[in-house]
């Protein structure tokens, strides 16, 4: 199948535990990772995209049922020994996250696939080395990098702790079209608090992304550096928002080429997502008419 934007992660089964005044509430086996949230954007996109991902054999058929059937996005996978798995505690203010299981490494099962015009890699833990980014900037026009899995490593418990490794990921995101970053993640890289400290001390061969919560993001072009404000939602759920954003800039700037105007679309589309407290298509509307609106909140930082 031809595409116009390959996704590369691990599908993933999420367990959660929520504490809160009352008592503890217990799901397992929730569908999650960006390869799924990514999916729901493509019912409303005009291109093609294709997950690229291994599972294991205790991966649940209704979920192979639902990516099924997602317009525009084919699910490709090779069978693994076991599916990627995180525990999540998850309190009133914070969260622990600690992984459980493993699904095995991409880089060899990608190279069977053709490229298309654009590619995401957004590992959630170690799933993919250079030899993967290598093959994406060989065989993609655009590049997309979500640092989370590079950034991440394990403490004696298994809880997921962040890295410190500049070097390294400056290496692999090196020929990316953008990069994007939590402000935590962006924080730690370059060890700095200030907006601009952290925009100043990411690397500046490409865009950088560093995403807000509600508040929007930040984002570097030609060595200037900007805000976007947010719209106003309701936050239901923000897990996937990350996802959503970063897929969707991909698909407009395969059709664009257009930096300001894919990110604004990336945040209409994850605007619509953080409304949502369960992970399904992304409802029909007009995701060009919002994205306009946000970029009226451009600001440039000094």
């Amino acid at each position: 199948m031809k595409v116009d934007l390959n996704i590369i992660s691990h599908a993933v089964l999420d367990d959660k535990m929520f504490f809160t005044e009352t008592g503890k509430k217990e799901v397992k086996n929730q569908l999650g990772g960006p390869v799924s949230f990514a999916s729901t954007i493509f019912p409303v996109l005009s291109i093609k995209g294709r997950c690229i991902t291994t599972i294991g054999r205790d991966f649940p058929k209704e979920y192979l049922e639902y990516f099924s059937q997602i317009k525009n996005y084919h699910f490709e996978y090779e069978f693994s020994e076991k599916t990627t798995r995180f525990l999540h505690k998850i309190y009133e203010n914070f969260r622990f996250l600690y992984l459980l299981e493993q699904a095995s490494n991409l880089d060899e099962y990608i190279t069977e696939f053709p490229g298309a015009k654009g590619c995401l890699i957004s590992p959630i833990y170690h799933e993919v080395t250079s030899k993967t980014v290598d093959w994406a900037c060989e065989e993609h026009d655009y590049i997309g990098i979500d640092v989370q899995g590079f950034m991440r490593g394990l403490d004696v418990n298994n809880k997921i702790v962040l890295l410190y490794n500049p070097q390294i990921l400056s290496e692999l995101t090196k020929n990316a079209s953008f990069v994007k970053y939590s402000l935590n993640e962006a924080q730690h890289y370059t060890q700095k608090k200030s907006y601009m400290e952290i925009l100043e001390g990411l690397p500046s061969n490409n865009t950088q992304i560093v995403t807000l919560g509600s508040e929007g993001l930040l984002f570097s072009k030609n060595e200037q550096y900007y805000k976007l404000s947010a719209p106003y939602r309701i936050e239901r759920d923000p897990t996937g928002a990350g996802d959503v954003l970063v897929s969707g800039i991909l698909s407009k700037l395969v059709e664009t080429g257009d930096l300001e105007i894919s990110i604004a679309f990336g945040m209409a589309l994850a605007a619509e997502k953080v409304q949502m407290n369960r992970l399904q298509p992304l409802a029909s509307n007009d995701y060009m008419k919002i994205a306009e609106k946000i970029l009226e909140s451009l600001e440039q930082l000094r």
